[in-house]
């Protein structure tokens, strides 16, 4: 039995996952004065061919600051610290370029041990092929494309899917994984004292790349992942058991093929390596009177799935769902039966009766056949209940989770300028999928989300601080805890099922807006040789927060030692940080130390 990192729950309430895209920030990389990586104007041409090259090594080594036993953090004694878990990578980079008179080839290779080991398609981490016609330029390739004003915040940026093996530490360009994409940009010639910079670009991928999270025996591994894990196998095992107690051999032995043989892979509705997955956008930016803008329009799917697990949620609650149709059937049956006996003039006689004797003697016919077909037994109401869950296919058999990646439609605005002395940033995105009534549990709602941010050098020695605030909101969540599914009939009537807590979008604290702000303060010492920073992020509603503090020193041209840690806390099952911090019962954080060298050539 297969069951590997892909299954992700992430986004019903029961497995939720961390939204770590929304903290799609790094601590190497805030700060600068540009307002992203755009090309604005006409495509120059080289003259004469030229090849290029370099490249990056380097090496790391983390300790996680925890006690022996998985459930606590920190350290009470040496025996502690000598039982940290340890963690080391070694990694190279390879950058090669070629400029002709009207072309680009650009490319990176990537070697580490994920990479060879796990995902050995990465080793080409990038490569592209860029030809220029005057005011066009087309590329393709497996291309990192970046889209946004945000500073390596973004909203507006979904084209590529994020690596989360490593949680948010790496840079967010080093997250992101490459997608084979086609681009077509055209730079109007157009420009005048208030108008400028004027680009419409176009991209199209054939599939898509959903997100990639850590192993199971990571210690970054998804708490609501391993959550789904365990469910997933205890269906199976419920499976396997009533299979071998059915004393039917071929049936045993079907069962154990099946089983062995199963893959996460069973569990996602559709393969995201095909056509359907294919993602669309187009964008427009240029300037007017010193105003960066941006509009931009996106359409493909989610990067994480979202859990159906409507079978699996009904079955699991049966016996509840028998015993709520029994008692509504009951207090309906009988008040249907006193209303009948009241009309036909015998209210007196059974005023005296308690509504279990009104009940029993309708059973036994007192009453007439009329009261005695509507005073069904509560065994004969819970087996046609049980028969219609059946029917329905509410069963062992069918009790799996479904996985899909629902479709998205982003529809964008973006900004950049100056304020005083302030570098500001914005976006904002209106997220439209196929739930726009919001009362599917099964698909995400539509949503909103923005980025409002600004950097600035303070008159402090070389003191420079980024601040940036993200956030979404969950649009027609009223929907969300009073969605219902309809389970059978019952005398005619629905049997309606409260579903509203599985919900993908629910919220067990009923708050529907995310607010967080990441901010990075840094300062450089000694010729600019020594880079001393701090992020700190901070999310309001689950009132979570991680800070990331980092020292680099370049030794000599080339060569930088970096201390660095992490110190994350969450108590909030509906955090994005809570499943590295769900393990630790009693405190609910998580840290590490980390030492690191690069030399770059």
């Amino acid at each position: 039995m297969k069951i590997t990192g892909k299954m992700l729950g992430a986004t019903s309430a029961l497995f939720m996952l961390c939204a770590g895209s929304a903290f799609a920030q790094d601590a190497d990389d805030f700060g600068g004065d540009s307002f992203g990586d755009d090309s604005f104007g006409g495509f120059e041409d080289s003259s004469e061919p030229v090849l290029t090259w370099n490249g990056e090594a380097g090496a790391s080594a983390r300790a996680w600051i925890r006690g022996e036993n998985e459930n606590e953090s920190g350290y009470t004694s040496f025996y502690d610290v000598s039982h940290s878990p340890t963690e080391a990578n070694a990694y190279a980079k390879l950058d090669i370029s070629y400029s002709g008179s009207s072309t680009d080839l650009n490319g990176r290779l990537k070697f580490d041990a994920a990479t060879i080991k796990d995902h050995p398609e990465d080793i080409i981490e990038e490569v592209s092929a860029r030809g220029y016609f005057g005011n066009w330029q087309i590329e393709a390739g497996k291309i990192k494309n970046v889209w946004g004003k945000g500073d390596k915040i973004h909203v507006l940026d979904n084209f590529n899917a994020n690596d989360y093996t490593d949680f948010i530490f790496p840079d967010y360009i080093d997250r992101r994984l490459a997608e084979p994409m086609a681009k077509i940009s055209y730079a109007s010639p157009y420009s005048n004292d208030a108008i400028s910079d004027l680009k419409f670009e176009g991209i199209y991928t054939p599939m898509m790349t959903a997100d990639r999270f850590a192993s199971e025996d990571s210690i970054l591994y998804p708490y609501a992942q391993q959550k789904l894990t365990n469910i997933v196998t205890g269906i199976l095992a419920e499976q396997s058991k009533a299979t071998y107690e059915s004393n039917d051999s071929s049936e045993i032995v079907k069962g154990i093929m099946s089983l062995s043989s199963f893959s996460s892979d069973d569990l996602y509705e559709d393969n995201i390596k095909t056509l359907k997955y294919g993602q669309a956008g187009a964008r427009f930016t240029g300037t007017i009177s010193g105003i960066d803008f941006g509009a931009s329009y996106y359409y493909g799917h989610y990067k994480q799935p979202s859990a159906n697990v409507e079978n699996y949620a009904i079955y699991s609650n049966a016996d509840n769902i028998k015993a709520g149709a029994w008692q509504k059937y009951y207090a309906t049956a009988l008040s249907q039966i006193k209303a009948g006996l009241t009309a036909a003039g015998m209210g007196t006689a059974i005023a005296a009766m308690t509504d279990e004797q009104i009940y029993a003697a309708a059973q036994a016919g007192t009453f007439g056949e009329t009261a005695q077909a509507a005073a069904l037994s509560e065994t004969t109401v819970k087996g046609l209940v049980d028969t219609e869950l059946t029917n329905n296919g509410y069963t062992l058999a069918n009790a799996l989770p479904s996985l899909n990646y629902d479709q998205l439609q982003v529809f964008g605005l973006e900004a950049a300028f100056v304020l005083w002395k302030f570098n500001t940033r914005w976006e904002f995105a209106y997220n439209l999928t196929e739930d726009t009534a919001g009362d599917n549990p099964w698909v995400k709602n539509n949503s909103i989300g923005w980025v409002a941010g600004f950097d600035m050098d303070l008159p402090i020695h070389n003191l420079n601080i980024n601040v940036q605030e993200q956030g979404s909101y969950v649009l027609k969540n009223d929907k969300i805890e009073d969605n219902t599914v309809t389970v059978g009939y019952l005398a005619g009537n629905p049997i309606e099922v409260p579903i509203g807590t599985a919900d993908v979008d629910y919220n067990s604290d009923g708050k529907y807006t995310r607010n967080k702000i990441i901010v990075n303060i840094s300062d450089k010492w000694l010729n600019e040789k020594l880079t001393t920073e701090c992020t700190t992020i901070y999310a309001f509603e689950t009132e979570e927060w991680c800070v990331q503090p980092k020292i680099s020193y370049n030794v000599v041209d080339g060569l930088t030692f970096t201390a660095s840690g992490a110190y994350i806390y969450s108590n909030n099952k509906n955090g994005e940080f809570y499943n590295f911090t769900a393990w630790d019962t009693e405190n609910h954080n998580a840290a590490f130390v980390q030492l690191a060298a690069k030399y770059q050539f």
